[in-house]
């Protein structure tokens, strides 16, 4: 059975003749085949840019790989200047933009071109393109647009597909069959180029059909553990990275301002998260607005008339000085892990009545920065309710950062697999200028990814930013939301607490902590890569 990549395509909403397709290819090749569904890839042709896709790449450790193309329908039609049409049936007749036999080549050779570009060799493998029709059949005597008939798979063909596939690389590899050196770390390094280019698409948007069907899910499930919760007054949520805490405590929230006479809040320690909670909250207009969202500093400032003689980041002792003024009938708490005992006492002043009005605390205990938390400072009775699904990673992300970590090994992984994320050593301040320019170049340049999509997440954002003045080549860094094209954000671990991005580039040094690493990890969506200064 080969190895598959989505491990279930049924989560991507795949066509028919695709989900067959995928099946067969499944489980008719051998385990050393890794096949790969969907394989988006941008390129420049005269100076237009160019996006194609290679319906099925299968990899190969004794031959190579092979681009397939898959076309449903109940039949396809050429007339005498190469007008392709499929026939359809169900969902209509469909003009063809080209010939699928062009389009599996177009992927065929982008391929092998981009590895002999990454590894500076030619690519030592066998390069092949098919096309395959798994709904109808083709008298054997039948050449479509002057391909070898090897190179036509149809459905007559369908339960052959091993055997196939071996006779489309010997056609593919000509009198060189058998002759040429295919090293191990040759495959390998084609393997990790499919892999990237999965996860670029995925960031880039390829998966967002895919996304929209998964939060609707999850919007049920979230709903759900709302109204379940809706006449519990006072409790405590714990959920590892990613598993939906911040849009569940909105949630909350917003049920609770759809009274009009209701005094709402929402609390984070995180300035960053806490104006990404607010902005999110203002697209739900009137009731969005009727929410306070404040981090933990602006609300000890409001409060607080001698506010400057308290020392950062903890004002210890500052709970004798506050002044309230003003009390909500609910508050909810996100990243509560990061309130000491002191601001937990001060929140609980903060409610009309300390045991009915409305109190919810979202923490994840392993995202714990300090060896104290909030302890007992809610006072809130009884054990947290639990989420365990992971709903931002991919699986490979997450498997990855609990082996490296040991943390949030209770939670299940996202279905959507993605790449293995990637972690390198940096010996000096220039190797990481150019590490930093070449990766700025292949994602936002090559692979068009928007640069709001990236952001660099480090141990300390001030000292990076003053590391690069003038930033690397022309990309300028910045702590805020990118405001042009070529600026890229820059956040502290802590500082990014509760938010995401497609594509995370953690530099960091060895001495950093596993909480610190595990954070940093799980705020990668789609690519995760790790740059370790020594």
């Amino acid at each position: 059975m080969a190895i598959m990549y989505p491990k279930n395509i049924t989560e991507y909403l795949p066509e028919d003749s695709e989900r067959i397709v995928y099946l067969e290819l499944k489980n008719q090749l051998p385990a050393s085949f890794e096949v790969f569904y969907s394989v988006k890839w941008t390129t420049y042709k005269k100076g237009k840019l160019i996006k194609s896709e290679a319906d099925f790449v299968i990899a190969s450790p004794d031959y190579g790989f092979l681009c397939l193309e898959v076309k449903g329908g109940n039949n396809i039609t050429v007339d005498e200047d190469n007008n392709w049409k499929l026939i359809d049936h169900a969902n209509g007749d469909r003009d063809l933009s080209c010939s699928p036999y062009d389009q599996a080549e177009k992927s065929m050779y982008y391929f092998q071109k981009l590895y002999g570009k990454v590894n500076h060799i030619p690519y030592p493998g066998i390069y092949a393109a098919a096309v395959i029709f798994p709904f109808y059949a083709f008298p054997e005597n039948i050449v479509l647009d002057n391909r070898h008939r090897t190179c036509t798979i149809d459905c007559n063909d369908l339960n052959n597909l091993y055997a196939r596939i071996k006779k489309i690389f010997r056609l593919w590899a000509g009198s060189s069959f058998g002759l040429g050196i295919y090293k191990e770390s040759q495959h390998k390094a084609l393997l990790e180029i499919i892999r990237k280019k999965l996860a670029i698409s995925a960031a880039a948007g390829a998966l967002v059909k895919y996304k929209d069907n998964q939060l609707q899910v999850i919007n049920r499930v979230q709903d759900n553990y709302v109204y379940f919760l809706s006449n519990v007054r006072q409790f405590y949520i714990r959920g590892g990275a990613g598993t939906g805490k911040t849009w569940i405590a909105m949630k909350m929230a917003l049920q609770e301002a759809e009274n009009s006479d209701k005094r709402v809040l929402m609390l984070c320690v995180s300035p960053t998260l806490s104006e990404a909670i607010e902005n999110e909250l203002l697209k739900y207009r009137e009731v969005g607005t009727r929410i306070k969202v404040y981090s933990v500093r602006q609300l000890l400032e409001k409060l607080t008339p001698n506010f400057g003689s308290f020392s950062a980041p903890l004002y210890d002792g500052i709970e004798n000085a506050i002044f309230v003024d003003e009390k909500y009938d609910a508050i909810f708490i996100d990243e509560a892990q990061d309130f000491t005992e002191e601001w937990a006492r001060i929140t609980k002043r903060l409610l009309n009545s300390p045991s009915e009005s409305r109190l919810g605390v979202f923490y994840d205990d392993v995202q714990i920065l300090r060896e104290d938390s909030f302890k007992e400072g809610f006072g809130i009775a009884g054990k947290p309710y639990l989420l365990h699904e992971n709903i931002r990673n991919t699986a490979n992300i997450y498997y990855w950062t609990s082996e490296k970590t040991n943390l949030g090994t209770d939670v299940i992984a996202n279905p959507v697999e993605g790449p293995i994320p990637v972690t390198e050593e940096i010996r000096d301040r220039g190797q990481l200028i150019h590490r930093l320019e070449s990766l700025f170049k292949q994602f936002l340049i090559d692979e068009h990814l928007e640069n709001d999509s990236l952001v660099i997440i480090t141990e300390n954002s001030d000292a990076l930013i003053d590391e690069f003045p003038e930033g690397i080549a022309k990309w300028r860094f910045t702590k805020q939301k990118p405001a042009s094209e070529n600026e890229i954000k820059v956040a502290s671990v802590e500082e990014y607490k509760g938010l995401e991005a497609n594509m995370v580039i953690y530099i960091h040094f060895d001495s950093a902590s596993s909480n610190m690493n595990y954070i940093a990890y799980t705020r990668a969506k789609y690519y995760l890569i790790e740059l370790i200064r020594r």
